[in-house]
């Protein structure tokens, strides 16, 4: 005989459907919260890095061979005679020549670069979490990066167009104001060089990156957007920091 009375049986968990990726890359744009919890429970890398590898060598392909190299050696042979006046023209020229080698070298080099750099920030980021209590794996550190990271990738598309359609040559040491995305174009580069990188590492995209990082970290992490703040901010402070030391650097020498 049936009991009656017998509590039902709980329904099975429903089965979270296999994650789109790119649904994911515009759903960190427009509803963080939601995305990155889906994030969280079914962490997933291959496209968004494999996409932001492909796209970077496109990039590349169309913007090296609009680079102004001869401002940069200008640049150079304008700092090295100021401290050596007697060096000769035909060592100016080799090390502009290796210059401009080396910045094509690295040019092809560096979507792959970007991938050790995807990784350095989601290790640093995990282990300062897991440090203050936090929770989550690597696995979801490394998928929470790299979908954190769309805006600086969207970026880097609108930069791509930009240098196309202007035409002519564009200098290498000017591409962080290419798109005026932040305010390092309202100085001068020349005279003003620790000034020039430090506004334009508070760019809009830059800054998206970083507060998706918060969002994305604080539900992985299961700690609040307060605390996730309190991380990620004092490690981009310090990005910064690093990033001054070259200018700071280059103003010292003259």
């Amino acid at each position: 005989m049936t009991d009656l009375t017998a509590p039902a049986p709980a329904p099975a968990p429903a089965i979270e459907p296999k994650p789109n990726p790119f649904a994911r890359m515009i759903g960190v744009l427009f509803s963080p919260d939601p995305t990155f919890g889906s994030i969280a429970r079914r962490p997933d890398w291959v496209v968004p890095l494999m996409l932001f590898i492909v796209v970077g060598y496109i990039s590349t392909a169309l913007i090296l061979p609009r680079m102004d190299w001869g401002a940069i050696a200008a640049m150079q042979e304008e700092q090295i005679k100021a401290k050596n006046p007697n060096m000769s023209q035909d060592d100016l020229d080799r090390m502009s020549r290796m210059s401009a080698a080396a910045g094509k070298v690295f040019g092809w080099i560096a979507p792959l670069m970007g991938v050790i750099w995807y990784l350095i920030v989601a290790l640093v980021l995990w282990l300062a979490f897991r440090l203050f209590g936090g929770e989550g794996t690597f696995k979801q550190a490394w998928s929470t990066t790299l979908y954190a990271w769309v805006p600086l990738f969207i970026n880097g598309i609108i930069l791509t167009i930009v240098a196309v359609l202007r035409g002519g040559l564009v200098n290498p040491m000017e591409m962080a104001t290419l798109v005026k995305s932040n305010p390092a174009f309202l100085v001068d580069l020349k005279a003003q060089p620790v000034l020039y990188a430090l506004l334009s590492s508070f760019d809009v995209f830059t800054i998206w990156t970083v507060v998706l990082l918060i969002i994305g970290f604080a539900i992985v992490s299961r700690v609040s957007k307060t605390k996730a703040a309190a991380i990620v901010i004092p490690l981009w402070v310090v990005c910064i920091l690093f990033k001054l030391i070259g200018p700071a650097m280059q103003s010292l020498r003259k």
